[in-house]
């Protein structure tokens, strides 16, 4: 799914004139890891209604059901990212040439997952989900996963109000620290790099200012 995606995005780039540089291939970057929530969770959800299905059952009546039960969501999950975006496009001068791109490419990678998470993904699942789905139960690793997790989620249940009172005041001591990092357009670069400028008086012959850059 990924490298479909990503060409997806480089069609759209192309069609569009917009060119290949860190702030466009950022935007990729960023909107990798939501591109593949979707094919996750689906997988996620196949495995689990594998797992509960009659053994009689068509495996692909199955996984069709799978994927009919969380298709939608994903979609529109996945859509409120691809929009998340947008008021970047309303900036003008010079941020919104230097943002525009990453806009444009994150925008891009995201409708394209949308679209492949309920198109392509069900279609690979009914290709390579194959053999026996092993519960979770019976893979060690979960259930040490799980026997972490369910006293935590109890004690937290249990403490409603505790938790989210611990919440604010992290919230709040957190603002005290955000107010004193300051702002700035772009961070100063440290490229490696000298940079030589020399500066001489108005009227410099051409020799002489010849013989001052080679020293």
């Amino acid at each position: 799914m990924l490298p479909i995606g990503i060409l997806m995005a480089f069609a759209a780039m192309k069609v569009l004139g917009i060119g290949s540089n860190i702030m466009s291939l950022g935007g990729i970057a960023i909107a990798i890891g939501a591109m593949i929530d979707g094919a996750i969770v689906m997988i996620e959800n196949a495995h689990k209604h594998l797992e509960r299905a009659p053994p009689d059952k068509p495996r692909l009546e199955v996984l069709i059901e799978a994927a009919s039960e969380v298709g939608p969501a994903l979609f529109f999950s996945l859509l409120i990212i691809t929009v998340s975006f947008l008021p970047i496009f309303t900036m003008e001068s010079q941020e919104g040439r230097l943002f525009s791109p990453l806009a444009f490419t994150k925008t891009f990678s995201m409708a394209a997952a949308a679209i492949l998470s309920i198109t392509l993904v069900p279609a690979l699942m009914v290709l390579f989900i194959r053999g026996k789905i092993i519960p979770e139960h019976k893979n060690p690793i979960n259930r040490f996963l799980i026997w972490i997790y369910r006293p935590m989620i109890r004690g937290v249940l249990r403490a409603k109000t505790l938790t989210i009172f611990l919440a604010l005041v992290a919230l709040a001591i957190s603002l005290w620290p955000a107010r004193q990092l300051g702002t700035e357009f772009m961070p100063s670069l440290n490229e490696g790099t000298l940079m030589y400028m020399p500066t001489t008086l108005p009227g410099l012959s051409v020799t002489k200012a010849a013989e001052i850059l080679q020293t």
